[in-house]
């Protein structure tokens, strides 16, 4: 772990013991500052989502993709005096900044990649939102609404399902109090059972957004004009050809597979790769995933991970509708 506001000692106390609500401190995610005059102008020609949309109260979903439509990062964005924020998982935001500020020259636009700005936590549980006003935060009504308390943000990214973006003197702060902090992969464990998955490392450039189910929570415009790998994007939602899905899945076993590793399909006596690991996070020999499968895949289909030990799979119910 290498993070310039969380101690090893106070990584080494969080528990996935927690009962109720929660706070996990996520070192693994960052923020990207982007300011300038052009910064919004440029931003919306290289992401899924619509920036005209964004308010001073909410926060987009999108998906930053090449010119062939396949995606550098999936992304949180929201504006505070001007300046968008940019959350992502460390690696697929470290490819988008890349990205971003090669092209960015050509653009009145300013990039902030600096890791000791901000912090980025979760927040989640039963109660979650008692946790919520208890910090002083309004608890926002719907998902995608944003709400501030002096220079935090709190986005709702589902119900009783969080992140929270402050200064990292402000998260030093408040990793002193008595507050009831959990280890990361409780808060990861609840984001992929609400579907939502990240990019790590080695699935960067390697996805369409419409494979992650960015279509069915809010994360593509097909209404915004151009940009940078429109043209697939939207081919695959008006000529079809998508034939692959995210779905969570779940098995009682010890292992923890890494991004990409193989699903298989039984077929009679024989067993396909058919899918690939996307997320996974284990939690007391409990593990969770979410996984790249063809999009006609069904609760009676017989799954496994791929191992030395193969590792039968149970498929659990997305929380949103793929149609």
């Amino acid at each position: 772990m290498n993070t310039s506001w969380l101690t090893a000692e106070q990584y080494a106390r969080l528990s996935t013991q927690v009962q109720g609500a929660f706070i996990s401190p996520l070192p693994a995610f960052q923020v990207l500052t982007i300011s300038g005059p052009d910064n919004v102008k440029y931003l919306q020609g290289q992401s899924t989502c619509d920036l005209s949309q964004l308010t001073a109260d909410n926060f987009l979903r999108g998906a930053h993709c090449d010119a062939k439509g396949k995606m550098w990062s999936v992304f949180q964005v929201f504006s505070q005096a001007d300046v968008l924020h940019v959350v992502a998982f460390r690696d697929e935001l470290q490819a988008s900044t890349s990205q971003w500020q090669k092209f960015g020259v050509f653009s009145k636009v300013n990039f902030d990649a600096t890791e000791t700005r901000y912090a980025v936590l979760g927040i989640g549980g039963v109660s979650a939102d008692n946790l919520v006003a208890e910090l002083g935060f309004s608890v926002p009504a719907v998902d995608g609404q944003l709400s501030w308390h002096n220079d935090a943000a709190l986005l709702r990214l589902a119900a009783e399902h969080y992140l929270l973006v402050l200064p990292q003197a402000a998260a030093q702060q408040l990793m002193q109090s008595s507050l009831p902090f959990a280890a990361p992969t409780l808060w990861l464990k609840a984001h992929i059972l609400q579907g939502f998955a990240y990019l790590e490392q080695p699935l960067i450039g390697e996805l369409v957004p419409q494979m992650l189910n960015l279509q069915a929570i809010n994360a593509i415009s097909f209404t915004k004009g151009c940009y940078v790998g429109q043209e697939t994007v939207a081919r695959l939602k008006y000529r079809g050809g998508n034939k692959r899905a995210a779905y969570i899945l779940q098995a009682s076993t010890a292992e923890l597979p890494v991004a990409g590793s193989d699903i298989e399909l039984q077929l009679e006596n024989n067993w396909r790769r058919i899918g690939q690991v996307v997320n996974a996070v284990n939690i007391n020999d409990q593990l969770w995933l979410i996984a790249l499968l063809p999009n006609d895949i069904t609760p009676a289909d017989i799954l496994r991970l791929k191992s030395e030990q193969p590792i039968l799979l149970q498929q659990l119910p997305l929380p949103y509708s793929l149609n």
